[in-house]
């Protein structure tokens, strides 16, 4: 019986810069969802179909990871966000040269979008339009005078 497991495990900082040069940075965790392990065991199955489409190509960002201020709990069932995709922005990702097993998603919340929506949710989506992992965090209303880069770690151990 084999009895070794991946498991994808995985965390998000977020890094506020105010336009006064303050800067937040919070971390969370996130949930890897059934859909992106789903991905990663057809890709080590090699039954990829015809196109690959298992790789990350988005964030994006809703308004419904909360209620009355408590953050929603991601079952790994799910495949959408809470609430309604209030941006979608593309990824950068780099494999850590110091970790192997782990690559870093990320994307920047410029001071110009979204401005006056709260945000509480976030995914990151893959080609096919799935979801890989996903991610609610405490009500932050966005505003002109931020900037919010977010680096999504996901490790394989």
């Amino acid at each position: 019986m084999i009895t070794t497991t991946l498991k994808p495990v995985g965390d998000v900082e977020m890094i506020i810069d105010y336009t006064d040069g303050r800067q937040e940075v919070y971390e969370f965790h996130n949930a890897v969802l059934r859909t992106g392990r789903r991905a990663l065991a057809l890709t080590l199955a090699n039954q990829l179909g015809t196109t690959f489409l298992f790789y990350v190509t988005k964030m994006i960002f809703g308004d419904g990871g909360t209620t009355d201020g408590v953050k929603k709990y991601v079952n790994t069932d799910r495949n959408g966000l809470f609430g309604v995709t209030r941006l979608s922005k593309p990824v950068l990702a780099n494999m850590d040269s110091n970790v192997n097993t782990q690559v870093i998603f990320t994307s920047v919340i410029t001071k110009e979008e979204v401005v006056g929506v709260v945000l509480n949710e976030m995914a990151l989506q893959m080609a096919n339009g799935d979801l890989y992992s996903m991610a609610t965090f405490p009500d932050l209303t966005k505003t002109a005078e931020m900037q919010i880069t977010f680096n999504w770690r996901l490790n394989f151990i």
